[in-house]
């Protein structure tokens, strides 16, 4: 396990009647959608006080772990969003998506790979960007099959 260096970010994410099935819950496509929305926001929110930004990256994994149906409701539901993981060249956010209950619907473990937009290649992370990822290091996503 990490040392956890911050508490996660939490994102209030409201619920849209359209993303039920037919089951009379979230679908469970929809459950990447919220997790990219929490994802986008979060990164916002410390880049914009940050050191600029990770520059390009690209998404090269997504592993979502559905616990338990998400019910529509006004209330929103809450993600939380921190760096789980940081390599060479790649980084992962751990997520979890919880009810307006507080119970948790959710786990998510996704990579990027910073690249060099002019070739697509992948290239290592900058220095500063690096230390302020770490910064926001946690533990690693507690997927069940993995605990």
């Amino acid at each position: 396990m990490n040392e956890r260096l911050s508490e996660p970010a939490e994102i209030a994410l409201h619920l849209r009647w359209g993303d039920m099935d037919i089951n009379n819950h979230v679908n469970n496509v929809q459950y990447a959608r919220l997790f990219e929305e929490a994802r986008v926001r979060t990164m916002k929110s410390w880049f914009g006080k940050g050191p600029g930004g990770t520059g390009s990256f690209h998404i090269a994994r997504q592993e979502i772990e559905f616990v338990a149906p998400l019910l529509y409701s006004t209330d929103p539901a809450v993600a939380k969003v921190w760096i789980s993981r940081v390599g060479t060249s790649s980084f992962d956010f751990g997520a979890e998506l919880r009810d307006s209950l507080g119970d948790l619907k959710a786990l998510c473990e996704t990579t990027g790979v910073t690249v060099d937009p002019g070739t697509g290649s992948s290239r290592p992370i900058e220095g500063e960007v690096r230390e302020f990822l770490r910064t926001k290091l946690g533990d690693p996503v507690p997927f069940r099959r993995r605990a």
